[in-house]
């Protein structure tokens, strides 16, 4: 189990890097862990199918309010219902910046961005970069406290390096963790990146 409270106490922003099989596993336990207001901004599941799956691990979600960008992708929604605001896609990067601006002026304790490497599948790499970074210089502007969720993958291996950059922690769900991006995986990432250009 990570101890997101402890690493969140001296760190504002962690990447959280998981294999897809602990998915599940590492949602629900980061949701018991943080106690607080909490905003989930989701591109990757949608808001009903993670109230479910919360529900069923008996994670209260009283205080939390969640942006969705998946649902309106598959169904008619409206713009917001009870706790949940709806955006029409992962892809449309300046409507979520938006809404996510919105909730970062009402202080929220936490925001948990699941998942950063979802981004890559409905948008250009250059744009979803660009976002990454202004989300993460947004953040350090206020005291909420944030965790961005990756899948581990090499498909978007260069969102992975890119986000460990930016956020002041990248921990690896089960493996090593390290500063700044320079976990194991970051490392040796971008070593192989530099050989290549090396040899080119």
């Amino acid at each position: 189990m990570i101890d997101m409270k402890s690493s969140l106490s001296s760190n504002q922003i962690l990447l959280l890097v998981m294999p897809s099989a602990e998915y599940n596993e590492v949602l629900v336990d980061a949701m018991k862990q943080l106690s607080g207001n909490i905003c989930y901004v989701t591109s990757n599941k949608t808001f009903d199918s993670l109230k479910e799956t919360f529900k069923k691990s008996k994670v209260n979600i009283d205080n939390v309010v969640f942006i969705d960008s998946i649902s309106k992708t598959l169904k008619k929604t409206p713009d917001q219902a009870d706790s949940v605001y709806y955006v029409s896609s992962p892809g449309a990067l300046t409507e979520l910046s938006l809404v996510i601006n919105k909730f970062l002026r009402h202080e929220f304790d936490y925001l948990i961005f699941d998942s950063v490497t979802n981004l890559a599948v409905y948008q250009k790499k250059n744009m979803t970069s660009k976002f990454i970074s202004s989300l993460a210089d947004k953040i350090k502007k206020t005291k909420t406290k944030a965790i961005f969720y990756a899948l581990d993958s090499v498909e978007q291996a260069w969102v992975i390096d890119h986000a460990g950059m930016v956020v002041d922690k990248v921990i690896k769900s089960g493996g090593v963790d390290g500063v700044k991006g320079e976990g194991k995986v970051i490392k040796k990432r971008l070593s192989k990146k530099k050989k290549e250009e090396k040899e080119v």
